[in-house]
C-alpha cells in the first residue's frame, strides 16, 4: 500500500474510514471480554478450591477420627502426609481436640508464576474451611484446612496468556483481510476514473474490462450497458428531430380541418394559431395570426385570465356573438395544456362546440320533467315507469325507499333489476300490460306479491301494472303503483305466531304441543310406527342461574334450543315446556333401540361446550322416555309418563336416559322415601363422622385427617357414604348435612386441641353446597362456633371436575374462605381436565392424588407417569400433594422416590371413629420410634452418637 498522510488515506473512500472504528470495536470487544474471562475464571479457580478443600476434609476426616486425642505425633504424621497426598494447592492443614494443643502441618511456598499487577488486580484471598468429626471419647475435632492462593493465581494468568495469543491471532487476521480488501476497492475506483474521463470527453465507444473482483465485474458490466445506451439515444437524436418537425406540419393540417373552432396560444396567452372554422366564427383575416391583429381574436370571456376558470367550471358554456352581428350562439368551452418534451406547460388548446339547439331540447323537457316529478312526489304510493322494453323512465320518490335505488341508479335500468319480486318478474305482469286493451279510468285488479329491497329486506305489497298509450291507442310503455302493507301482514303473522310459540327460544309452546302430540299420535296408529315423547330437563341449570344470572341462563336455554332444532327430522317436534324443561317428539321410529340410539346422540350433542360470552359453560340433560304404543295413553298421560322417567333418570345420577315402565311411579315414590329417612337419620343422630390419618410418609408424623360420613344403621349396620350422597344430591337436604359435617368436625377439632393435638381436619364440600350464593356467610358463622380452633387447621375439599365448571367463580369463592383463614384441597385431581391453567389460577394449596393412580404406580407406566407428572406440577405451583389409597409398603416407598412425602390409605390407617384416634396416634408414635432404632441398629458403619446423613 502506498504510503501517505492518514488523513488522505481515510478519504479515499467508506471502507478506510470504517478501518479505525474495526480497531476501536475490536479493542473494545476484547477489553470487555477478557473482564468477563478473568471474572469467570476467578469463579472457577474458588470453585475449584472449595472442591479441593471438601476433597482434604473427607480424605483426613476418617483417620483422624480414628486416633486418641492424645496421640499428636501420629495426627502430625497423618497431617504431612496428607499434605505430600493431596496436592500443591494445600497450605496449611491444622487438627485441634478439645483440651489438646493444636497439630499444624504446612507445606512449601508454591512460586507465583503471573506479573505482581496481575495478582494485586485478581485479588484472589487464601479459601479456608473447617471440618468437625466425632472422636474417640465423645468429643468433637475440627479440622482446618487453607489452600495456597499462588496455585490460583497461577492458574487464572495461564488462561489469560493462552487466550491472549489467540485473540492477537485472530486480529492480525482481521486487520490484514481488510487490508487486501481496501487495495481491491482503491483499484477499482480508479479504473472507473479513467473510463468515465474518457467518456466525458466525447469518447462514446469507451468501455471497461470486465476483469478482477467480482465487485469491480459488476461495476464494468453496468458501465458498459450505461455507455452504450448513452450512445444509442445520441444516435437516434437525429432522427427523432426530423420526426418532430414531420409531426408538427402533420398536426397544423389535422388542426385546420377540425369543423370546431380551435385555438392554440402558448404559455403567455399570445394566439399562436386558430383554424380555419375559428376564423370563419370570428371573421379573422388569414394573416391575423401570432396576435398581431388591431381587434382581439377571441371573445372577452376566453381571455387567457377567465378562460382556465370556465373549462374547469361544472357549468362551461357560454355565449358567443359573432362578428357578423348573427344572432348570439350558446357554446360550450374546453381546453386541454399541452407541453414540451420536457413536460413543462407550453401552452392551452381550446374549442367551442355549439350546444345551442340542445340547451333549447333540455330546457324543454326539464320543464315538461319538472312537471311530472311534481305529480308523482304528491303521491304516497310506489311510482314507476318504463318504456316498451321493461327499461326505467322513472322512479318517485315513495318507489325509491322501497327498492333502495335512487333515481340515478333506477333510471335506465331492467325493471326486474330495480322492483325484484319474490316469487315472479314484475317484467311479466307489465308486459301483459301493456299488450291488454285497457281503457282508461276503468279499475285494475290488485295483484299481492313480496318486494325485495336492495339491502335483502321484504315488503308485502299490493300494486297494478298499467299501459301507457299515446293519443293513438299505441302503447309507448307501462306505469306500476304499489303500496306497502308490511305492517299489516306482520301484525298478523305475529299475533298469529306468539299464540303457538315460546318467546324465549322460538320453540313450540303447550299448545302447540297438544296439537302435533295429537297429529303424531294418529300418524304413528295409521302407520304402525312408535312415537317417543322424551321430556327433557336441563342439569343443574339453576346452579348456573345462581352463578352467573338469569341473563347468561336465558342465553343457555337459547343455544340449547338451537341444538335441539338442528336435531330434529320433518318427522319430529320440540316444544319447550318452561323453565329448562323441554319436550321432543320423534316419530315414524321402528323400534325402541333406534329411539336409543337416536335421543344418546342428542344428549351428546346437548353435552357439548357452550361458548356465553366470554365463558365456556358445561351441562347435560336427563331424558325420560315414554313410547306411544306401548305405553297406550292419552297425550297428557303421555307427557306426565315422560316426566316421571326424566325424574328417574336424574334419581339415577343426571345425564342419563330411562324410559318409562309400570315401576315408574313406584320407583320416585321410592325416592322421596329414601330422601325422607336420610333426613330422619340425620336428626336422629345416625349419621357420624369417621377420621382417616394422613401422614408425613417419610418421618411418620401425623399431619391431620379427613372427616369421612358414615351411616350407622340401625337395622343395616355401618354405612358408607354412597348410601346417603346419591340420595340427596342437588336437594336442599345436601346443604343441611354438609354444615352439620362442618359443625362436627369443628367440634371435635376442638376437643383434640384442649388434648394438645393440633391436627388439621379436612373436610369434603359438595359443590351444590360450594356454589350457594351465601356459603362464606355460613362458613364464618359456622367458624365462630368454635373460636378455639383456628380456621387454618380447617381445609375444604373440591372435587377437580366440580372446580372447573365455572373457573372464575370457583375461584372468587375459594379466595373469600381463604380470607377467613380456610385453606383448599383438590381431590381426585387427575380424574378431569388437568392442565396448567386450570392449576395455576385455582388458589388451592394442596393436590389429592386420585387412589386410582396411587393404585399402579408399581405395575402401570401410566399411572407411575401421571403420579409423576402431578407431583412435578405441585412442587412448581409450590403446591402441598397428598396421595390417596396408599395400602403398601412398596407404595409408600415408590412415592417418596417420586418425591410426595404426604399420604393416606388403608395401609397407614383406616377410618375410625373420633374416640379411637387418640389411641391410634399413641400406638403410632411409639411404633414409628421402635421401626427407627431398628432402622439405626440394622444401618452398618454408623458410630453411636453420629449424626443422620
Amino acid at each position: 500500500m502506498r504510503t501517505g498522510k492518514l488523513s488522505t488515506w481515510l478519504l479515499r473512500g467508506t471502507y478506510p474510514r470504517l478501518y479505525v472504528p474495526i480497531v476501536l470495536i475490536i479493542l473494545l470487544v476484547s477489553a470487555v471480554r477478557y473482564h468477563y474471562l478473568v471474572a469467570t475464571e476467578i469463579q472457577e479457580v474458588r470453585r475449584q478450591g472449595a472442591i479441593e478443600l471438601r476433597r482434604a476434609g473427607d480424605a483426613l476426616l476418617p483417620g483422624l477420627a480414628e486416633l486418641p486425642p492424645v496421640d499428636l505425633d501420629a495426627a502430625a504424621t497423618l497431617l504431612n502426609d496428607g499434605l505430600a497426598r493431596l496436592g500443591p494447592w494445600i497450605g496449611t492443614l491444622k487438627w485441634q481436640v478439645p483440651g489438646q494443643p493444636e497439630v499444624e502441618a504446612t507445606a512449601p511456598a508454591v512460586p507465583s508464576g503471573a506479573p505482581a499487577w496481575f495478582a494485586q488486580w485478581v485479588q484472589i484471598d487464601p479459601p479456608v474451611q473447617q471440618f468437625g468429626q466425632a472422636v474417640v471419647g465423645g468429643q468433637t475435632g475440627r479440622l482446618s484446612v487453607a489452600l495456597q492462593a499462588a496455585p490460583l493465581i497461577n492458574h487464572v494468568w495461564d488462561t489469560v496468556v493462552v487466550q491472549l495469543r489467540i485473540s492477537a491471532l485472530n486480529i492480525f487476521t482481521i486487520l490484514f483481510l481488510l487490508t487486501l480488501l481496501l487495495r481491491a476497492n482503491a483499484r477499482m475506483l480508479r479504473r472507473l476514473a479513467e473510463a468515465t474521463n474518457a467518456f466525458r470527453h466525447g469518447r462514446l465507444d469507451t468501455r471497461m474490462e470486465v476483469a478482477g473482483t467480482l465487485e469491480s465485474r459488476a461495476m464494468a458490466e453496468t458501465f458498459n450497458d450505461m455507455a452504450g445506451k448513452v450512445q444509442s439515444l445520441v444516435l437516434s437524436l437525429r432522427e427523432t428531430q426530423h420526426l418532430q418537425s414531420e409531426q408538427l406540419h402533420f398536426t397544423r393540417q389535422l388542426i385546420d380541418a377540425l369543423p370546431l373552432p380551435v385555438f392554440v396560444r402558448d404559455a403567455n396567452g399570445t394566439y399562436l394559431e386558430v383554424n380555419r372554422a375559428w376564423r370563419r366564427l370570428f371573421h379573422v383575416p388569414g394573416n391575423a395570426k401570432n396576435g398581431h391583429t388591431s381587434a382581439p381574436a377571441y371573445p372577452e370571456e376566453l381571455s387567457p385570465e377567465r378562460s382556465a376558470q370556465i373549462a374547469q367550471a361544472l357549468d362551461n358554456e357560454i355565449r358567443i356573438r359573432p362578428a357578423n352581428h348573427q344572432p348570439a350562439r350558446d357554446m360550450a368551452y374546453y381546453e386541454a395544456p399541452f407541453t414540451t418534451t420536457r413536460g413543462t406547460v407550453a401552452g392551452t388548446i381550446g374549442t367551442l362546440v355549439d350546444v345551442t339547439e340542445r340547451k333549447r331540447a333540455e330546457e324543454a323537457l326539464r320543464a315538461e320533467k319538472e312537471r311530472a316529478e311534481v305529480t308523482l312526489a304528491s303521491i304516497g304510493d310506489g311510482v314507476i315507469t318504463t318504456d316498451l322494453v321493461g327499461r326505467i323512465d322513472s322512479i318517485n320518490e315513495a318507489a325509491q325507499l322501497m327498492t333502495g335505488f335512487t333515481a340515478d341508479q333506477a333510471v335506465g335500468r331492467q325493471l326486474d333489476d330495480v322492483f325484484r319480486l319474490y316469487e315472479d318478474l314484475a317484467s311479466r305482469n307489465a308486459s301483459s300490460a301493456a299488450e291488454r286493451d285497457t281503457v282508461p279510468g276503468t279499475l285494475q285488479q290488485v295483484t299481492h306479491e313480496v318486494l325485495m329491497h336492495r339491502s335483502g329486506e321484504r315488503y308485502a305489497i299490493e300494486y297494478t301494472a298499467s299501459a301507457i298509450r299515446k293519443g293513438d291507442g299505441t302503447a309507448v310503455g307501462c306505469v306500476l303503483v304499489f303500496r306497502d302493507v308490511t305492517e299489516t301482514r306482520d301484525l298478523r303473522n305475529q299475533i298469529s305466531w306468539h299464540a303457538r310459540h315460546d318467546a324465549l327460544t322460538g320453540l313450540y309452546n303447550r299448545a302447540a304441543l297438544a296439537e302435533r302430540l295429537t297429529h303424531a299420535i294418529f300418524v304413528a296408529r295409521q302407520k304402525g310406527t312408535l312415537l317417543a315423547v322424551c321430556m327433557l330437563d336441563l342439569d343443574h341449570f339453576q346452579a348456573v342461574n345462581d352463578a352467573h344470572g338469569n341473563r347468561v341462563g336465558d342465553r343457555l336455554l337459547k343455544e340449547t334450543a338451537r341444538r335441539l332444532g338442528a336435531f330434529i327430522t320433518p318427522q319430529d317436534a320440540v316444544a319447550r315446556m318452561g323453565g329448562d324443561e323441554f319436550v321432543l317428539l320423534l316419530g315414524e321410529q321402528t323400534d325402541v333401540p333406534t329411539i336409543a340410539a337416536r335421543v344418546s346422540v342428542l344428549m351428546q350433542q346437548l353435552a357439548a361446550p357452550y361458548a356465553i360470552d366470554d365463558r365456556v359453560l358445561y351441562t347435560t340433560v336427563s331424558v325420560g322416555v315414554a313410547v306411544f304404543p306401548q305405553d297406550d295413553a292419552n297425550p297428557d298421560t303421555l307427557l306426565r309418563h315422560a316426566d316421571q322417567a326424566m325424574c328417574q333418570a336424574k334419581s339415577f345420577g343426571r345425564n342419563q336416559m330411562h324410559v318409562f315402565d309400570v315401576q315408574l311411579d313406584h320407583a320416585v315414590q321410592t325416592q322421596h322415601t329414601r330422601q325422607t329417612r336420610v333426613a330422619q337419620a340425620l336428626h336422629a343422630g345416625e349419621l357420624v363422622l369417621h377420621y382417616q390419618p394422613k401422614i408425613n410418609l417419610r418421618t411418620g408424623e401425623i399431619l391431620g385427617l379427613e372427616a369421612l360420613l358414615r351411616w350407622q344403621h340401625p337395622d343395616q349396620g355401618l354405612l358408607g357414604p354412597q348410601h346417603v350422597l346419591p340420595l340427596i344430591e342437588d336437594a336442599e337436604l345436601e346443604v343441611e348435612l354438609g354444615e352439620w359435617v362442618l359443625r362436627q368436625a369443628l367440634t371435635q377439632m376442638r376437643q383434640w386441641t384442649d388434648a394438645g393435638m393440633l391436627w388439621e381436619v379436612s373436610v369434603n364440600i359438595a359443590a351444590a353446597h360450594f356454589h350457594r350464593p351465601n356459603f362464606v356467610d355460613r362458613l364464618k358463622d359456622i367458624l365462630h362456633t368454635c373460636p378455639e380452633v383456628s380456621p387454618t387447621r380447617l381445609e375444604l375439599e373440591i372435587l377437580e371436575s366440580a372446580a372447573l365448571e365455572d373457573m372464575q367463580y370457583m375461584r372468587h369463592m375459594m379466595q373469600s374462605c381463604q380470607a377467613l383463614g380456610v385453606r383448599f384441597a383438590l381431590d381426585d385431581f387427575g380424574t378431569g381436565f388437568s392442565s396448567l391453567s386450570y392449576l395455576k389460577r385455582l388458589p388451592a394449596e394442596t393436590i389429592k392424588i386420585d387412589q386410582s393412580f396411587v393404585r399402579g404406580i408399581l405395575d402401570d407406566g401410566d399411572d407411575l407417569t401421571l403420579v409423576s407428572a402431578i407431583v412435578a406440577l405441585a412442587a412448581a405451583f409450590e403446591r402441598h400433594v397428598v396421595a390417596e389409597g396408599v395400602e403398601t409398603a412398596e407404595q409408600c416407598a415408590k412415592l417418596l422416590e417420586l418425591g410426595c412425602e404426604r399420604g393416606q390409605g388403608y395401609g397407614i390407617a383406616r377410618p375410625m371413629p373420633a374416640h379411637e384416634v387418640l389411641s391410634w396416634a399413641r400406638d403410632h408414635a411409639a411404633r414409628h420410634a421402635a421401626k427407627a432404632v431398628q432402622d439405626a441398629a440394622r444401618r452398618p458403619g454408623t458410630p453411636h452418637g453420629g449424626m443422620r446423613p
